[in-house]
């Protein structure tokens, strides 16, 4: 039986799904800013207040979530890339900050950054993936922009398909310096006209 599925504006009280979403699309790089920065809280836990605040550019506001059976099962985050000038880091500690530095320089001025875009393990292949870059794109004309960027690690070669097969081609990559606490190094700037 095909399961419907459909994609509408993030609410409120997704907060805890799309927090879930965020830490498995960063593949580490959550974990690695936010862990253990409070005593007993996972890193999802924290990203899940920051959604459910909605002031700032990770908040429920600038996702779309794909829902089954009233159940998230895949989100994707998008805003104008200025705002990622608007996330606070002050609480978290500079080294962590500092070694991500290039990291968050990476950016294509003027663009639609699709921040995060993920997918509940168990629905990949089902086509939901399409859906949200669609909604991105959407998004992105709403806003008026002429572009949409995205960051993806280059170890996430099924993304990076799914990217390619929507014309969106590398433009710029960065290597972060190796640590262990993050087991991919290597990300992708990649972008495409709308």
């Amino acid at each position: 039986m095909n399961e419907v599925i459909t994609v509408r504006d993030a609410a409120e009280s997704d907060a805890p799904s799309i927090a879930r979403l965020f830490v498995q699309a960063g593949e580490g790089l959550y974990e690695f800013l936010l862990g253990g920065l409070i005593p007993d809280m996972e890193s999802w836990q924290m990203v899940s207040h920051l959604v459910e605040a909605g002031d700032s550019p990770i908040g429920w506001p600038e996702c779309r979530v794909a829902v089954m059976e009233d159940t998230v099962v895949g989100m994707v985050n998008a805003f104008p890339v200025e705002r990622l000038d608007e996330l606070s880091l002050d609480l978290i500690p500079a080294d962590r900050t500092n070694h991500l530095a290039p990291l968050f320089a990476l950016r294509d001025a003027g663009s639609m950054l699709i921040n995060a875009m993920a997918v509940s393990p168990t629905q990949r292949g089902a086509g939901i993936g399409r859906k949200l870059v669609g909604e991105a794109l959407g998004m992105a004309g709403a806003e008026g922009r002429k572009r949409v960027s995205l960051q993806v690690w280059s170890t996430n070669t099924r993304a990076i398909a799914l990217y390619e097969d929507f014309g969106f081609q590398v433009t710029g990559e960065i290597t972060l310096p190796f640590t262990p606490r993050l087991s991919a190094r290597r990300t992708l700037l990649m972008a495409r006209e709308i």
